[in-house]
């Protein structure tokens, strides 16, 4: 946590991290699709993995 402040959904708490810049440079890695970070590997190849699952899902439509 960087300010302590908590949020009933995940969207309100991505939409107030980006006023904490400074949280991004702390991960280790990063997607290129969109904002994620992570400092695990595995956790960027399962988040990549959704946007692919997401782009066939989109293609189907």
């Amino acid at each position: 946590m960087i300010c302590g402040k908590k949020f009933k959904s995940r969207g309100f708490l991505k939409r107030h991290m980006k006023n904490h810049p400074e949280h991004l440079a702390k991960k280790k890695y990063r997607c290129t699709d969109c904002d994620y970070t992570t400092n695990k590997k595995i956790s960027l190849h399962n988040h990549l993995e959704s946007h692919k699952l997401t782009s066939k899902t989109e293609k189907a439509i």
